[in-house]
């Protein structure tokens, strides 16, 4: 059908008895031939056509797939939504690359997957989507069927929309506590509306909900712009778990690092100060002071966050080192800037451009 419907805007005018011709470029009333045979709102035609040209000349991959079987309609419009905004060559590649697994994943799954991947493919034209998106911010209400009401706001930015459902999510689960006998979801919607009509709720302890979010240590310290995740809520951009991060840095955090095979090695309280584990092992791994040429032994220098605390750096071992006082003073001077790209790999550029790498020693 969506090959038909395709085909429908390359015809030129004529009837039945007309020899078969096909223009080179689609007419531009052809969604309303298309409305009109299928007694479809106009908005709703233009839908239909705009999915038969992605899926039949934009992502012809997806469009074998579907007319195969391979994957069904809902699946294959997931496809095109999520990927309308990257160039052809990208949305193809990234099509070929999930399609292997597409039998396995519901349309959730597979749209939070395509979301991190057009998030790792172009970062920059992930956010330029976003903030053009944001500028089209509205709250919608109508009446539904049943006599009640809907109120919602879209296209809100991420960060903050996040946080304030963490906020009334932990003012239900306060009254709840309580002894409110309203279950959860009738909490949050009442809270909801007493926020919105200035009825002021108790503040929970500990000041109101936290976001829960998934992000590399290099996209949290500003290293990488791999995407991050926000638990509930699905993929976001680096920049949103930047700060989002950066909003809860004086709450409690608790940090799990996984491997590169995906496999959780650690989970503990994220604090200022590492741990005696923590500490014991990074002199351990570095044995001197890291800046080049520095020979002072680790249990006479001081250990420091790479990424700064105060700028959102965890205290993990893959953000720290050990650093002289000399070292580490020179460090915080103006035009002097220390990241550690893998553990242990310390790579430092002077105040006058110059960069120099220390590796992480090999045993003795």
């Amino acid at each position: 059908m969506l090959a038909t419907v395709r085909e429908t805007a390359y015809c030129p005018p004529g009837d039945r008895t007309s020899p078969p011709r096909r223009t080179d470029h689609p007419c531009e009333y052809a969604a309303d031939e298309i409305r009109w045979a299928l007694t479809l709102t106009r908005r709703a035609a233009d839908a239909l056509l705009g999915a038969a040209y992605s899926l039949v000349e934009r992502l012809p991959a997806a469009g074998r797939a579907l007319r195969s079987g391979v994957i069904d309609l809902p699946r294959a419009r997931v496809l095109d939504e999520e990927t309308a905004g990257l160039p052809q060559p990208a949305a193809r590649q990234i099509i070929d690359q999930i399609l292997p697994d597409m039998g396995g994943l519901t349309t959730g799954q597979l749209r939070a997957r395509l979301r991190r991947l057009v998030i790792t493919c172009d970062p920059e034209a992930a956010a330029n989507r976003q903030r053009r998106a944001v500028r089209q911010r509205r709250v919608d209400h109508g009446l539904d069927l049943d006599g009640t009401a809907t109120l919602a706001g879209y296209h809100l930015p991420v960060d903050q929309a996040a946080a304030a459902a963490a906020r009334i999510d932990a003012l239900a689960h306060a009254a709840k506590r309580a002894g409110d006998p309203r279950t959860l979801d009738e909490l949050r919607a009442d809270t909801y509306l007493s926020i919105l009509n200035g009825e002021a709720p108790p503040t929970p302890a500990g000041g109101g909900g936290g976001v829960e979010i998934v992000v590399p240590l290099a996209t949290l310290t500003g290293a990488s712009d791999a995407p991050g995740f926000i638990v509930g809520w699905g993929p976001v951009l680096a920049e949103i778990a930047r700060k989002l991060a950066h909003q809860q840095r004086d709450r409690p955090w608790r940090v799990s690092v996984y491997g590169q095979d995906g496999v959780l090695t650690a989970h503990g309280r994220l604090r200022r100060r590492p741990s005696v584990g923590d500490g014991e092992f990074v002199k351990a791994r570095d044995r001197t002071c890291r800046a080049p040429g520095c020979r002072t032994p680790a249990h006479r220098s001081d250990l420091d966050h790479t990424q700064a605390w105060e700028a959102g750096g965890p205290t993990v071992p893959a953000n720290l080192g050990v650093l002289c006082r000399h070292c580490h003073g020179y460090k915080h001077s103006a035009g002097v800037r220390l990241t550690q790209p893998t553990p242990g790999t310390f790579v430092w550029r002077t105040r006058l451009g110059h960069a120099y790498t220390t590796e992480a020693e090999s045993p003795p």
